[in-house]
C-alpha cells in the first residue's frame, strides 16, 4: 500500500499508537520517515508526552481528544 501510494505521488503517513505498532510490526522502524499521528486522550495540546517507537524520533499530529463535541456534532481534538 505505501509503494502505491508513493508512486501516485500521495502524501502518507501512520496513525498509530506504541501498544499498536510493536505487536502489528515488531516495532519495525521501516516507515519511520513517514509522519506519525498518534492518539493520546489526555486533554493536553502539546508533544510533551510522547516517547519514541518504531523509530519515529518525533510526531507530526497527536489526537488528544476523541470524545468531544462542538456545535453539536462529534469531534475529535488534535495537535499539530
Amino acid at each position: 500500500m505505501v509503494d502505491e501510494g508513493n508512486k501516485k505521488g500521495v502524501h502518507l503517513g501512520f496513525y498509530t499508537s506504541s501498544s499498536q505498532w510493536s505487536p502489528i510490526t515488531g516495532n519495525s522502524n521501516k516507515f519511520s520517515s513517514y509522519d506519525l499521528w498518534y492518539p493520546h486522550y489526555d486533554s493536553n495540546p502539546s508533544f510533551s508526552d510522547f516517547s519514541s517507537f518504531g523509530g519515529w524520533t518525533s510526531p507530526a499530529i497527536k489526537q488528544y481528544v476523541g470524545d468531544a463535541s462542538q456545535c453539536g456534532v462529534g469531534v475529535d481534538k488534535n495537535f499539530y
